[in-house]
């Protein structure tokens, strides 16, 4: 079982590598190590990053040479290559503006709840927030297109996962490395979208 002091040296590790590489957010690392083994993102891809603020995933994305569209309802500071919409992603104005953009190869998204300390309130929120997502892509993915989410494991997430194993052809649980380990959550990796079906 890792130590506190493990789990505190490599937070720490990644904060600084982030500093010194340009990354606004630690978890920039999440989505490179997700990127290596799954390769969702490709050159020319039109991506679509959920809960994009403060950026990390979005320099990530567009370091791939990809066109990305980056959604939050907090401001997040311009990056080359990233249109940011300010918005909701809850409320219809928000979808609409990003439908305006087409069709997504990827949509992917590291949005977490503000963290009350009641884990059970807390897991709920996270597959709120993740089947909003999910419901974003449904409606925006081009066929064989990919999503990747972020979620809190517990009681709602066997259904959740469902779901997406229905619309996908592949689908992943998946903890990189930059995650802590003492953190429950996890990143559900689907890809091979199978055109759009019902919503949840």
């Amino acid at each position: 079982m890792p130590t506190r002091w493990y789990r505190e040296r490599k937070k720490e590790y990644y904060y600084k590598a982030a500093k010194k590489e340009g990354y606004r957010a630690r978890s920039a690392y999440k989505l490179l190590q997700i990127q290596k083994r799954y390769r969702i993102i490709r050159k020319g891809n039109l991506v679509l990053d959920l809960g994009a603020a403060p950026g990390g995933w979005s320099q990530v994305a567009a370091q791939h040479e990809a066109k990305v569209i980056a959604v939050d309802k907090d401001y997040m500071d311009p990056i080359e290559g990233v249109h940011f919409i300010q918005g909701d992603i809850t409320e219809q104005r928000t979808i609409q503006k990003i439908k305006e953009n087409g069709k997504f190869d990827a949509v992917i998204s590291d949005i977490s709840p503000n963290i009350s300390g009641n884990y059970t309130m807390d897991q709920a929120r996270s597959i709120g927030l993740a089947e909003n997502a999910l419901n974003i892509a449904m409606d925006t993915l081009k066929e064989n297109g990919r999503f990747v989410c972020k979620v809190f494991v517990g009681e709602d997430y066997p259904k959740f996962l469902k779901k997406i194993k229905e619309n996908f052809r592949m689908v992943k649980a998946y903890s990189p490395q930059a995650s802590r380990k003492s953190s429950s959550e996890i990143y559900v990796i689907a890809i091979g979208f199978k055109g759009r079906k019902e919503a949840i």
